[in-house]
C-alpha cells in the first residue's frame, strides 16, 4: 500500500490518500489518534469495525478494505476511496430540490437500517458523512473509528464530537445511543439539503449559541421552510421528536416512511434511481473534469477546502493531534511491520492514509455545556494541529517566546493586537466543539486538565482570517507550535495544536495565536509540564 497525500484531518483523525498495490485501487486511510494501549480498549474497537464490516457490502456504505493499528498503537482504517465529495457540499450550494433529496437520504436511511439490524449505532450522522462515489452514489461512512468509547475519558470528550445541528437532544445529555438518535439525525440531513442549513439555525442562517440550544431540547424544532414540501413535514417531525420514543425506531422504518413520499414526489432532475441510488456530478456540478486524475485532484483540492473523503471532519477540522506529512509518516514507519487485521502491511520510504429530556436534567446540562463553551463564546477557537514534521521556534520551562511569530502583552499589561488568548503556563480543560469550532476552558493547573500553553506567537501579515485553515496555514503558526518547542517545554508525548483569537477576536484586530500541547495517549494532568 501507498501513502501519497494528506486528505484531512480532524478531531480524533487524520485521513490519507493511498493506493492499494494489488489492485492499483485509490483508497483512503484514517488513522486515529488514540492509541489502543489497553487491551479492554483494543477488544472494543475490534468489536466495533467487525460489526461495521458485516454491513461493508451494502450499496449505501463505505466499503472497509482493512483495519488494524500502527506500532505507536494507533489504530487505523483503510477504505474505498469516494471521490465524488459528499452531501456536505450540496447543503453548502444551497436548497437541493425535494425529489432529489428524498431520493439520497433514502439511500443514506436504507444503510443506516443495516448497521442498525448489525447492532450498530453511528452516533454522527451528518451531511460531512454521507459521501458520493464516483458514480455519484451515496454512501454512509464513519463507522468503526468514530463510534468507539473508550473507558477514562472525560465527559468532554464525548462533547467534543458533537455537531450542534445533526446531534438528537438526548446526545447532549451524554446517555448512551440509541437507533432513534441516529434517525433524528438523518431526519437533520434531510431538512439541511432541503433548506440548505441546519435545523437548529434560523433563516438566516446564523447558528444559535450552544446555551440556547440546550435550553430549548426538550421543544419540537420549528421545520417551517419554503423549501419544505407540505408532504414531507410529517416525515420530518416524526424522525426529528424531541422524545426518542416518538420517533421511527431505526433506519429502516425511516427508509420505508421516505420511499412513500419519494413516490409521490415523482423524479428529481439529480438523483438517478434504480437498484442503487446515485447522483450525477456533473449537472450537481461535483465531479471532476473529464480526464482528470481523481486521486491527485482530490490531493490537491484538500488544500484549499473540506476534503470530502473525511467525513466526520468537515465539521470539526480542529486536531489533537500532530500530522505527519506523508514523507515523514513514511520515513518512521520505514522498514517496520504494521499490524492489520489477520495479517501484516509494509510502508516503506519509497511508498506513500430512550431518554425523555427532563427540566431538572436540562438544567444541570445547561450548567455544564456553558462552563465548557466559556471560551467559544468569548471568541477562541481550537485550530488545526500542526505537522510534527516541521522545526522552529522553541520554548523553554519560562514559556519565553521565540521565533518571528513571537509575542507579548504590552509593558503596561493591557491587551494589544499581539495578545496570544492565553499566556504560556495557562492549563485548559477538555475542548468542545461546536459547529466546526473549538473551544478550551482554562482551569488551575492543580485541576484535572488536559492542555497547557508551551508558546505563543502573532499571525503573519499574510494571513487572512481566523479559520482553522488559515491559522494550519500561518507560517508563523507553523515555525512556532512544534513538537519540539512542547518537548524542551516539558511535554514528553505531546500532540500539539493552536488557539487562535476567533472571529469576533480577529474582526477586533487581535493577532495572537497560543500553542497548546496535551499527551498523545491522552488522560489528564494536575500539574504543569514545566514542573
Amino acid at each position: 500500500m501507498r501513502i501519497t497525500s494528506v486528505l484531512g484531518r480532524g478531531g480524533f483523525a487524520t485521513v490519507y490518500a493511498g493506493v492499494q498495490d494489488s489492485l492499483e485501487r485509490p483508497v483512503a486511510v484514517k488513522v486515529d489518534s488514540r492509541p489502543l494501549d489497553d487491551p479492554r480498549n483494543e477488544r472494543r474497537f475490534m468489536r466495533e469495525v467487525q460489526a461495521a464490516s458485516r454491513i461493508s457490502g451494502h450499496p449505501h456504505v463505505v466499503s472497509l478494505v482493512d483495519t488494524g493499528k500502527l506500532p505507536d498503537l494507533r489504530p487505523y482504517l483503510v477504505m474505498e476511496l469516494c471521490a465524488g465529495g459528499s452531501l456536505y457540499d450540496l447543503v453548502s450550494r444551497g436548497p437541493t430540490p425535494a425529489s432529489d433529496a428524498v431520493a439520497l437520504v433514502e439511500a443514506a436511511a436504507s444503510a443506516l437500517g443495516a448497521a442498525h439490524t448489525a447492532g450498530v449505532m453511528h452516533r454522527d450522522v451528518k451531511p460531512a458523512n454521507i459521501l458520493l462515489d464516483s458514480y455519484g452514489s451515496p454512501r454512509l461512512s464513519d463507522f468503526g473509528i468514530a463510534s468507539v468509547q473508550r473507558e477514562g475519558q472525560d465527559p468532554t470528550v464525548t462533547l467534543e464530537c458533537l455537531t450542534p445541528d445533526f446531534a438528537a437532544p438526548e446526545a447532549f445529555m451524554l446517555t448512551s445511543p440509541g437507533p432513534e438518535g441516529d434517525v433524528w439525525s438523518m431526519g437533520a440531513v434531510l431538512f439541511s439539503l432541503l433548506t440548505g442549513r441546519g435545523p437548529r439555525r434560523g433563516p438566516d442562517g446564523v447558528q444559535r449559541s450552544l446555551p440556547e440550544i440546550v435550553r430549548s431540547l426538550d421543544a419540537p424544532l420549528n421545520l417551517s421552510d419554503p423549501n419544505v414540501p407540505e408532504i414531507l413535514l410529517p416525515v420530518l417531525s416524526k424522525a426529528m421528536a424531541p422524545d426518542p420514543a416518538d420517533r421511527y425506531r431505526n433506519g429502516t422504518e425511516l427508509t420505508g416512511a421516505l420511499g412513500q413520499v419519494r413516490e409521490q414526489l415523482g423524479t428529481g432532475n439529480l438523483a438517478v434511481g434504480g437498484p442503487v441510488t446515485s447522483l450525477q456530478l456533473v449537472e450537481a456540478g461535483l465531479a471532476p473534469p473529464p480526464g482528470r486524475n481523481v486521486s491527485a485532484q482530490s490531493a490537491r483540492s484538500a488544500q484549499s477546502a473540506p476534503s470530502p473523503l473525511s467525513g466526520q471532519l468537515e465539521y470539526y477540522e480542529q486536531s489533537s493531534m500532530p500530522v505527519s506529512s506523508p514523507d515523514s509518516l513514511n520515513a518512521s514507519l520505514s522498514g517496520a511491520g504494521v499490524t492489520g487485521a489477520g495479517r501484516s502491511i509494509r510502508i516503506t520510504k519509497r511508498e506513500r492514509r430512550q431518554v425523555g429530556l427532563r427540566a431538572g436534567i436540562v438544567g444541570a446540562v445547561v450548567g455544564l455545556v456553558i462552563g465548557l463553551v466559556a471560551g467559544w463564546m468569548a471568541g477562541t477557537w481550537l485550530a488545526p494541529a500542526v505537522s510534527t514534521a516541521r522545526t522552529g521556534a522553541s520554548a523553554g520551562a519560562s514559556g519565553a517566546a521565540s521565533g518571528a511569530g513571537a509575542s507579548h502583552s504590552s509593558s503596561s499589561g493591557q491587551d494589544t493586537a499581539s495578545t496570544p488568548p492565553y499566556p504560556v503556563g495557562t492549563c485548559l480543560a477538555g475542548t468542545t466543539s461546536v459547529s466546526g469550532q473549538t473551544t478550551a476552558r482554562k482551569v488551575d493547573c492543580n485541576e484535572p486538565h488536559s492542555w497547557e500553553v508551551y508558546e505563543v506567537g502573532t499571525l503573519a501579515e499574510s494571513t487572512t482570517g481566523s479559520s482553522d485553515d488559515d491559522l494550519a496555514a500561518d507560517p508563523n503558526v507553523q515555525n512556532t507550535c512544534t513538537s519540539q518547542a512542547a518537548k524542551q517545554y516539558g511535554a514528553a508525548n505531546p500532540s500539539t495544536s493552536v488557539l487562535g483569537p476567533g472571529e469576533a477576536g480577529w474582526n477586533a484586530g487581535r493577532r495572537g495565536f497560543s500553542c497548546i500541547a496535551s499527551d498523545l495517549k491522552g488522560g489528564q494532568r494536575t500539574s504543569s509540564y514545566a514542573g
